[in-house]
């Protein structure tokens, strides 16, 4: 047997009814989300040290937590989840697998779409699929890029204040996307939609200017966590 399913087995053993373990048979996909997110967030981390034994590590828990989703899933197991993946990568390589010719990156990426647009032709919006639960500034990023090839992001920005003003779309319960209310984000503190629209309009900005925003602000957090450290926080 190979690695992979030794570790199948092993999943398969701690979800047993009978000599299993009682913390893991009582997760769902739900209770389960929010490690799914750490374990990225720490696979991220190991490739930013470049830390060849840690990602080695932290791939083998992202691992674990897909063999573990797939495990307590009632429709599907591990077998259709590799399945589904593997036709998904021969279809959007059809310059690889079919008759597609990309000689370069930029043509690798028209196909990828071409292909992917035919998968999800049932969307409504180019927005459809981005998902709500990225961090906002990630979120922000990648509804600007598919925005991009479609509407003028600056005009689309610079108004939206104003729409929010007019309509109601502050607190988040008019805009019939399922978005979250302004008291579910707020947290300790209240919400300044204004802040927020000047903070997209700066990742808009950025973008234009050929700056990632994502990894920016990720360098000025990690230099913050520096000079705390020598402050003697």
């Amino acid at each position: 047997m190979s690695a992979l399913t030794d570790l199948a087995a092993v999943v398969d053993r701690l979800l047993a009814p009978e000599g299993g373990c009682v913390w893991n048979r009582e997760q769902t996909h739900a209770s389960l989300a929010r490690y799914a997110v750490e374990e990225v967030y720490e696979l991220v981390d190991a490739i930013d040290d470049a830390d060849e034994a840690e990602l080695r590590e932290e791939l083998g828990d992202v691992l674990y937590q897909v063999v573990l989703h797939a495990g307590i899933a009632e429709t599907f197991d591990l077998e259709d989840v590799a399945a589904g993946v593997r036709d998904k990568m021969v279809r959007r390589h059809p310059h690889v697998f079919g008759d597609e010719r990309a000689d370069t990156v930029a043509e690798v990426e028209r196909v990828w779409r071409a292909a992917k647009a035919a998968e999800k032709a049932s969307r409504r919006s180019v927005l459809d699929g981005v998902p709500r639960a990225m961090p906002p500034l990630e979120r922000a990023v990648k509804l600007l890029e598919r925005l991009e090839a479609r509407v003028d992001t600056d005009t689309l920005v610079a108004s939206l204040g104003a729409r929010v003003d007019v309509e109601g779309v502050a607190d988040g319960s008019a805009d019939g996307t399922g978005s979250v209310t302004a008291a579910t984000i707020a947290g300790a503190g209240r919400v300044e939609l204004g802040w927020g629209i000047g903070a997209l309009r700066a990742v808009a900005e950025a973008r234009e200017d050929g700056v990632d925003p994502v990894a920016s602000l990720r360098a000025a957090v990690a230099a913050l966590e520096v000079e705390g450290r020598r402050a003697g926080a």
